[in-house]
């Protein structure tokens, strides 16, 4: 069965025979080439929202090859998941680009050492005073203020809880789907309301937070609460569960300026075993999340890492050689870290590797010498004494007043307990907080425009 004559842009024989060879429902498969070799040899053949749903099949095709041989790909499937991947960015129109390769290039990084620089800061008998010396210095230079004045800029921003729905069994997690609570998804009227209340505490840039639930928590009603928000003046990121090249499309048309998406921990094995059942147990799906939302044309990616799951240097590394990785395919993205702490988990989970207060503060600063351009985020998990001391240090974003539970701002959670993530630690209001960084010498940002804009 032929599926295309060889040319520009036609599918050729070869991969036919490759999807033989995989034997991965092949009739179905073709019959799916066949459209693609239609497609590319007549770009005007179809529209192109048919052509980006034609895109999105090749995309799933390829993540069911990865999410059920997690590892384990034979030669055969890996080349064919990097020819889909070829094919797919072929069909969405964007430019020319080599293949994916996160997954070999961090392969890689589990078996080389951590650079001198990295293992300075994290080498204990180097004094703490010393590391953080050097960390400011670098924040200094990238984020001064550009207008000649002393101060720094501190960008302040809110999580909004969404919906606490999930079908996860992730064993760290409070909205792990065993866990008994009450559980809550706002509509577009409610998410408004819970911005009215951070709105008139001063927030502009606020993230939309949910669990991953995909019945309830689609693409549409995302972009329609991200649609909402950006209609009352408010820049809008998402932490929520990854999505296809196309989603992450619609979410940008709706006005979405950021994803944040926390791989927790880029040990596959670990991984496997820390997300039992659930979609978040697709390894390889989350772990190209944010590049997919890069090539939507988003262009704010936060990157994080859970610690306390792995080995905090090894998955330092991983999230550093992560970083780089999308700064070389997107030289424009604002790229964007977090490394938060496992404080109060379900009382059947014990974090493996605790990460004390010490450590915490070199790990961040270790990040910042690493990729000194990334913006460093701090939520409330952590005390009030630590993240004063850290935004002095290398910090440039922070929450603050958080409610991790959906409608949490005007019930002011007085039974959010019930219904949050994980407890917030640090408790003060964002007055109590600007109060605070003012005195300390920073420039308290709201507006992310402003941000971009020095």
């Amino acid at each position: 069965m032929a599926i295309g004559e060889s040319g520009a842009g036609a599918v050729d024989c070869e991969l036919e025979e490759l999807v033989l060879r995989v034997n991965d429902h092949p009739e179905v498969r073709l019959k799916l080439l066949t459209e693609v070799s239609r497609a590319l040899e007549d770009c005007s053949r179809l529209m192109p929202a048919e052509r980006a749903t034609l895109a999105e099949k090749v995309e799933r095709w390829r993540y069911q090859l990865l999410n059920h041989n997690a590892g384990h790909l034979s030669d055969d499937q890996s080349e064919l998941t990097q020819r889909l991947d070829l094919l797919m960015n072929q069909l969405s129109g964007s430019e020319p680009r080599p293949p994916r390769s996160l997954l070999s290039i961090l392969a890689t990084t589990r078996s080389q050492p951590l650079s001198a620089e990295i293992e300075a800061c994290l080498d204990p008998r180097r004094p703490l005073q010393a590391v953080e010396a050097a960390a400011r210095v670098v924040t200094d230079r990238h984020f001064a203020a550009g207008d000649g004045s002393a101060s720094r800029p501190m960008l302040l921003y809110a999580p909004l809880y969404v919906s606490n729905h999930c079908i996860n069994h992730c064993l760290y997690c409070g909205f792990r789907y065993p866990n008994p609570m009450d559980r809550e998804q706002l509509d577009v009227a409610q998410a408004i309301a819970e911005a009215d209340v951070l709105g008139r505490r001063g927030f502009r840039h606020l993230l939309v937070v949910a669990g991953e639930y995909p019945r309830l928590i689609t693409v549409d009603y995302l972009a329609r609460v991200v649609s909402a928000l950006t209609g009352q003046g408010f820049a809008v990121a998402i932490e929520v569960a990854p999505q296809s090249t196309l989603g992450y499309s619609q979410l940008r048309a709706a006005g979405a300026v950021g994803v944040t998406l926390y791989q927790e921990t880029y040990d596959p094995e670990r991984y496997s075993i820390y997300h039992p059942k659930g979609t978040k147990a697709w390894y390889d799906w989350r772990l190209e999340g944010p590049e997919r939302a890069a090539e939507a044309g988003i262009r704010r990616i936060g990157l994080g890492i859970l610690l306390g799951l792995g080995d905090p240097r090894e998955e330092l590394g991983a999230l550093i050689a992560h970083g780089r990785y999308l700064l070389e395919r997107f030289p424009d993205l604002k790229l964007s870290f977090s490394l938060p702490r496992i404080h109060d988990a379900p009382d059947s989970f014990s974090a493996p590797h605790h990460v004390d207060d010490e450590t915490f503060i070199r790990l961040c600063c270790a990040l910042r010498l690493a990729i000194p351009c990334a913006n460093l985020v701090l939520s409330t998990r952590e005390p009030a004494h630590l993240r004063n001391r850290l935004a002095r240090t290398c910090i440039t974003q922070m929450s603050a007043g958080s409610s991790t539970s959906p409608g949490g701002y005007q019930k002011h959670d007085r039974d959010g307990a019930s219904r949050e993530q994980f407890p917030v630690v640090d408790q003060r209001s964002p007055e109590e907080v600007v109060r605070h960084l003012t005195e300390d010498g920073f420039r308290v940002v709201w507006n992310l425009s402003e941000l971009q804009a020095r």
